[in-house]
């Protein structure tokens, strides 16, 4: 599944934009992992952490889809 189009769309709807942020990086060059903040409106809605930032980008959106669907 694609989470950060679900995601794009669901905020499209409400005339909002999400904005991946990353908010750290750690480990050495070759094994890096990336935590990524997802935020509407200088909000955060999700965060994730993955091995790049696409996979952190995803789990973050992931978690902004759940929180926005309560």
């Amino acid at each position: 599944a694609d989470f950060k189009s679900a995601l794009q769309e669901v905020l499209a709807q409400r005339g909002e934009l999400v904005i991946y942020e990353v908010v750290d990086e750690s480990g050495p060059p070759h094994d890096r992992t990336f935590r990524i903040s997802a935020k509407v409106a200088e909000v955060e809605v999700g965060s994730g952490s993955g091995r790049s930032k696409k996979d952190a980008e995803q789990e973050a959106a992931r978690v902004a889809l759940e929180a926005l669907a309560k």
